[in-house]
């Protein structure tokens, strides 16, 4: 098979100009000589996307390469439906993406019509949701309640949709005032809705991911503790909490996990999940770079992170992400070799 630099010089597309040697931490006592990767579930932010939210060309291009070689991707990502890239959900071959932190599953292939007639927004198909896993509208007024008092921007996010009032709309403008892809990202995967009431009266809203933003890492940790110590007195934890950045907190159901939406998906594909890679940077991440046959920590990934995979790539700046998947398409597995 092709050596990367040769696919380079073939595709045109120049990737990562320097060489580096991955780090394997072999900690999952498991035969992966006899498994090879079949599927792959890729993180969005901090991962395949740059820091500015960028799709790169090499690493859309060699995305494409994986999918003609066979390999099943699948962006697996925090992000509600609508804002995940239509670049990246166009691609052919891109069948499934896990959303909201593994709270849904969808089968693109029952989108495809509905998205191109009513983009931004898509309209959901009986039959696209593969997988869910959402919150009770009594249990999202519980956490709602729980914060309330607080200075803290709240959206909630339902059928693939962000939803918050005009003054979170305002505060986030101003916070994003000199990044407007972010901007750009929020305006498409938000509505404007007086309160939440109205949602939370509707039966068919069902509440996948609930985002709480504070001033402080202090106000955070506070509303953290009395969620745990509110939760933690019933026999069903019920809730999944999540940390994505110091000031962030982030609220699904306690079976919405990236890891469990990916390994159902291997199984419904007949994938073990020694066959299944994972690669990540954030603390939504680590339960599928724990659980995969292989998980793949990005470089720019916190130290905590990077403990629980297997193998720590370089940062999404230097498409990391791209570098394993190419790997792994020249090997069958990442095995911890340079790359030039």
């Amino acid at each position: 098979m092709d050596t990367i630099k040769e696919k380079r010089m073939e595709t045109g597309i120049a990737g990562p100009a320097r060489s580096y040697r991955t780090e394997y931490r072999p900690h999952k006592e498991r035969n992966r000589m006899k498994n090879r990767i079949r599927m792959i579930g890729i993180d969005l932010d901090g991962t395949l996307l740059t820091k500015n939210k960028e799709f790169l060309p090499y690493s859309k291009k060699t995305v494409e390469d994986a999918l003609e070689a066979g390999l099943t991707i699948v962006p697996v990502t925090g992000r509600p439906l609508t804002g995940v890239p239509v670049e990246i959900l166009e691609i052919p071959g891109i069948r499934y993406v896990i959303t909201s932190n593994g709270a849904n599953t969808y089968d693109l292939t029952e989108l495809e019509a509905v998205r191109k007639e009513q983009a931004p927004y898509p309209v959901l198909t009986a039959g696209s949701v593969l997988r869910k896993a959402h919150m009770s509208h009594d249990l999202v007024r519980e956490i709602l309640s729980t914060a309330s008092g607080e200075d803290v921007i709240r959206e909630i996010f339902v059928r693939g949709v962000g939803y918050h009032d005009e003054r979170t709309q305002g505060l986030l403008e101003a916070k994003f005032a000199l990044a407007p892809q972010i901007m750009a990202y929020i305006n498409r995967s938000r509505k404007i809705v007086p309160d939440f009431e109205k949602l939370l009266t509707d039966e068919s809203s069902h509440v996948e991911n609930i985002s709480l933003m504070f001033l402080s890492q202090d106000l955070r940790d506070r509303v953290y503790n009395k969620l745990e110590t509110s939760f933690n007195e019933k026999r069903d934890p019920l809730i999944h909490v999540l940390l994505p950045w110091v000031t962030d907190m982030e609220i699904t159901h306690i079976l919405a996990d990236k890891w469990l939406a990916l390994r159902d998906l291997g199984r419904k594909l007949s994938i073990c999940e020694n066959e299944i890679a994972a690669i990540g940077d954030g603390d939504n991440d680590r339960p599928m770079l724990h659980g995969a046959g292989f998980g793949i920590a990005m470089g720019n990934a916190p130290d905590f992170v990077k403990k629980t995979a297997d193998m720590i790539t370089l940062d999404n700046e230097h498409e990391g992400a791209a570098l394993m998947i190419r790997k792994i398409l020249e090997k069958g597995e990442p095995d911890g070799s340079e790359i030039d």
